[in-house]
């Protein structure tokens, strides 16, 4: 067993209220040491919306995590130059339905001082038992571990992973240089999904997880993590539905799902006392180009042909 469970974090200031509510769900249940890592950038020279989470940022969380365990921590990692020097320029990816901040995680191997295990979690989802039994899962002969896409199981492969939570092995991932060809493939390759084919592709030796540790479609009773990933609904017309955790009105009012109320409260809260680092009002900004609901469609027409 393992002194502290390890998590890493991606992003900007624009997903730090989804941050706050992960860590919240975590602590509900896992009372042990956090030593939780933050990679981010600084990319307004791109768009100016895209700023770094900041010093004052880590400070809130760490007094979050520290209410419940004085052992616990977060570090913050500025990957501007990292970046810039491996995936901006050369990138073909680069201006995807999604920022460029997807590739942070591809560049964890680069980051000194990251624990040889951790859990990489998307901002987008609710922990809703003891995190620490998927930390504790023994992947010491692979490099990653994921559970299936709830769509690409079905429209890519029936084996292609999600990549919104990942245990990961960081010595094997060095040793075998995964993220390093993950990088060169996202640099030159045009996908629809970069960082999740990359790791998909480039990582070859998988472990695959049970469908409770990244439930991406609804919750069930074993359900460990609950990822609020996008949904594709074909009625009354093809749409994509991309609805986030902070968004607590339309969590409400169209998935009406009410479990996380508790937290939800807490965050409320935090958010009021914190109102210079958290919005008034967070709505997710991510692009939703209709060319994949196109992809998809096309994969279903020529599968029932």
């Amino acid at each position: 067993m393992n002194k502290s469970v390890n998590i890493m974090f991606c992003g900007n200031d624009k997903v730090f209220d989804g941050m706050v509510i992960v860590v919240l769900s975590i602590i509900k249940y896992y009372k042990g040491p956090l030593n939780i890592n933050i990679l981010t950038m600084d990319l307004t020279n791109i768009e100016k919306r895209f700023k770094a989470i900041n010093e004052e940022h880590r400070e809130l969380l760490d007094s979050i995590v520290h209410s419940t365990n004085k052992e616990s921590s977060v570090t913050l990692h500025d990957l501007t130059d990292i970046f810039n020097n491996e995936m901006n320029s050369n990138n073909i990816n680069i201006d995807t339905h999604y920022t460029p901040y997807i590739f942070l995680r591809l560049l964890s191997d680069k980051v000194d001082g990251l624990p040889d295990k951790l859990i990489y979690l998307d901002c987008d989802l609710v922990v809703y038992d003891d995190i620490s039994q998927l930390f504790n899962i023994d992947i010491t002969n692979y490099e990653i571990a994921m559970a299936k896409d709830f769509y690409g199981k079905f429209f890519i492969n029936p084996r292609y992973m999600n990549s919104g939570v990942v245990l990961m092995n960081m010595e094997k991932i060095k040793d075998n240089q995964s993220f390093e060809k993950a990088r060169a493939m996202c640099n030159t390759k045009k996908m629809l999904l970069p960082d999740q084919t990359a790791l998909n592709k480039c990582c070859k030796y998988k472990l695959l997880l049970k469908n409770k540790y990244n439930e991406q479609n609804k919750r069930h009773k074993d359900t460990i993590i609950r990822h609020y990933s996008m949904k594709i609904k074909f009625f009354p017309r093809p749409h994509l539905l991309n609805i986030k955790p902070w968004e607590i009105e339309r969590i409400h009012d169209i998935y009406k799902i009410y479990d996380y109320d508790d937290i939800f409260e807490q965050y409320s809260e935090i958010k009021k006392e914190n109102s210079n680092l958290m919005q008034e009002f967070q709505k997710y900004e991510g692009k939703q180009k209709t060319h994949m609901l196109r992809i998809f469609r096309d994969k279903i027409t020529k599968n029932g042909r």
